[in-house]
C-alpha cells in the first residue's frame, strides 16, 4: 500500500539530509511504529507519506514514495486526504473552524458527503473518542489534550484507510492514552493501516506489528513490535512516584491565594479558590486530567491571563498580571509560537546578556540541549522535539525568577528527557521556582520536589501511580 525506495529529503537551507535512503513497504492493515531519537527523521518520513513533502515543503528530494503503486508526487492533496488521515504533533496547526462539531464536519463537507451521512459520522466520532460533552465547545477554549482528541475525531470521521499519527499521545492524560490504544486496536480490526511516530510505547504493545527504528535520518533496524515494545514501560505498573528534597537556594517565593477563573461565556469556573505556596529552588509538578485547568493556572501565574479573583504574590508583594510577565518565563506546548529568529544561535542570543565569552556561553547551552551541531539551522526546520528543547533553553537562558513549562518532555526521547531534567534541576539550584505541567512520571521522579493535582477546579497535594509515559 505504501512504499518507499531510497527516499531522501533535505529541507531548503538545511545543508543536511533529514532522511536518507529509506526503503520500506507497509502493507494494508499493518500497524507500524516509527521510533528513534528526536530529530532522527520520523516527522519528515510522515510528511512524505501524507504528501506535504513534494506538495508544500521546499527542499531537495531523491528516491521515491508510492501510494497503491502511484507516485505520491503525482497524486493531488485532495485525493491523498481522501485515503490518508494525518494527525500532527501540534493540534492547533490543523484546525479550520472554531467549534468542535464544525471541525469534525469540515473534512466530510469538503469531500461533498450527503448531509445525513455527515451527521452520522459526527455522532460516531464523538462517541468513539468520548468527547460528546465537548460538541458545542469553542475549540480554542479546550485544553491541548482535548484539542488532540478533536483532531483524532476529525480525521477518523473522514474515513480514510490509512491513519498517520505524529506523537498522538503527547498531550493526553493516562486515561486518554489507554483509550487511544484501544481505538488503535479497533482501527486494526476494521482493516485500517496505522502508522505512528512515538516515544511512548506502552500503549502500543498489543497493537504494533513492526517497529521501524530511525537514527540520523536512516533506518537502523526493523523489528517485530512485540519484541521491541515489551520494555516500553519505563516505570513498572503500580510503582508510586517519589519526589526529591528541595535544596533551599534563596529567599524568593510565589504565593497564590484564593485565585479563581472562569472563561467568558462559561457558567462554571475552571479554577476556584486556588491556594499554593512555592519557594526558591522548588520544582513543582502540576498534574491532572485533560481539561482540568492546568494550563489556565500556569498562564495566570505567568501573567498571560488575568485572574477573576484572588491574589498572586511574588517575594511577598502582590503583583499585577502585567508585572508578572517581568518575573516569569513560560514555554507553551506549541514551541513554534515561541521561536522568532532566523537561527538556533540567535534564539539563545536574545536571552543571554552581553558579557565575557557570550559566544562560549551560548554554545554550552546548545551543547546541554543537544543542538550544538545546528547553531545556524532555522528554528522552524527542526523536529518537534528539537524545537521544544530550544524553546526551553531560550527561556532558561534569561534566568527568570519563575519558570513555567507546559509538557516540556512531549516529543522527547529518553536521552533528551534526562537532559531536560538536568536543565530544570540546574535552574532550581540557581534559585528559580520551576512549575511543570506534565503527565511524565519519570520527569517528576527525576527532578520534582512537589506534586500538585488539579481536580474539579481545586488543587491538592498528590501522588501518581501506574505506567510510565
Amino acid at each position: 500500500m505504501l512504499k518507499t525506495e531510497a527516499l531522501s529529503f533535505q529541507y531548503a537551507g538545511s545543508g543536511e539530509w533529514a532522511i536518507k535512503d529509506i526503503s520500506l513497504e507497509i502493507q494494508r492493515g499493518e500497524c507500524v511504529v516509527l521510533a528513534g531519537p528526536s530529530g532522527c527523521g520520523k516527522s519528515t518520513l510522515i510528511k512524505c507519506f501524507n504528501g506535504l513533502i513534494t506538495h508544500f515543503e521546499k527542499g531537495l528530494r531523491a528516491g521515491g514514495a508510492w501510494l497503491d503503486g502511484t507516485d505520491i508526487a503525482r497524486i493531488s492533496m485532495h485525493d491523498i486526504a481522501r485515503r490518508t488521515g494525518a494527525v500532527f504533533q501540534n493540534p492547533r496547526s490543523q484546525f479550520f473552524t472554531t467549534r468542535v462539531t464544525d471541525e469534525i464536519a469540515f473534512g466530510c463537507e469538503n469531500f461533498g458527503m450527503p448531509r445525513e451521512e455527515i451527521k452520522r459520522r459526527i455522532e460516531k466520532a464523538l462517541t468513539r473518542f468520548e468527547i460528546t460533552p465537548l460538541r458545542d465547545r469553542k475549540i480554542f477554549d479546550l485544553s491541548n489534550g482535548e484539542q488532540q482528541k478533536v483532531i483524532l475525531a476529525s480525521v477518523y470521521a473522514m474515513g480514510g484507510d490509512i491513519l498517520i499519527m505524529d506523537e498522538p499521545s503527547a498531550n493526553l492524560d493516562d486515561a486518554a492514552v489507554k483509550r487511544l490504544g484501544n481505538i488503535i486496536g479497533s482501527f486494526r480490526k476494521e482493516g485500517k493501516t496505522v502508522i505512528i511516530a512515538e516515544h511512548r510505547y506502552h500503549y502500543l504493545k498489543e497493537h504494533a506489528d513492526r517497529v521501524v527504528v530511525l537514527d540520523g535520518g536512516r533506518v537502523s533496524s526493523v523489528q517485530a513490535g512485540v519484541c521491541f515494545l515489551k520494555n516500553g514501560d519505563r516505570l513498572p505498573n503500580g510503582r508510586e512516584i517519589t519526589t526529591r528534597e528541595v535544596k533551599k537556594t534563596g529567599g524568593g517565593s510565589l504565593s497564590i491565594s484564593n485565585v479563581s477563573y472562569r472563561y467568558p461565556n462559561s457558567h462554571k469556573p475552571i479554577l476556584e479558590k486556588i491556594d499554593l505556596s512555592l519557594s526558591s529552588g522548588e520544582i513543582a509538578a502540576i498534574t491532572g486530567d485533560n481539561g482540568s485547568g492546568k494550563t489556565t493556572l500556569a498562564m495566570i501565574v505567568a501573567g498571560l491571563i488575568k485572574e477573576n479573583d484572588g491574589d498572586i504574590l511574588i517575594n511577598g508583594s502582590a503583583v499585577t498580571a502585567r508585572a508578572r510577565t517581568r518575573h516569569c518565563r513560560m514555554v507553551l506546548q506549541e514551541a513554534d509560537h515561541q521561536l522568532f529568529t532566523e537561527s538556533v544561535y540567535r534564539e539563545l542570543e536574545i536571552g543571554i546578556a552581553n558579557g565575557k565569552n557570550r559566544t562560549g556561553r551560548i554554545m554550552r547551552v546548545l551543547e546541554n540541549v543537544g543542538l550544538a551541531s545546528k547553531p545556524n539551522r532555522g528554528p522552524h526546520s527542526l523536529s518537534g522535539g528539537e524545537k521544544q528543547r530550544l524553546a526551553v533553553a531560550a527561556a532558561l537562558a534569561a534566568e527568570p525568577e519563575i519558570v513555567i513549562l507546559d509538557e516540556p518532555t512531549s516529543g522527547l526521547d529518553a536521552e533528551n528527557r534526562i537532559r531536560m531534567g538536568a536543565m530544570l534541576r540546574k535552574a532550581s539550584l540557581r534559585g528559580a521556582i520551576v512549575i511543570i505541567i506534565t503527565h511524565d512520571r519519570e520527569l517528576i521522579g527525576n527532578c520534582c520536589t512537589k506534586v500538585l493535582r488539579l481536580e474539579k477546579g481545586g488543587i491538592t497535594n498528590g501522588h501518581i501511580t501506574g505506567h510510565g509515559n
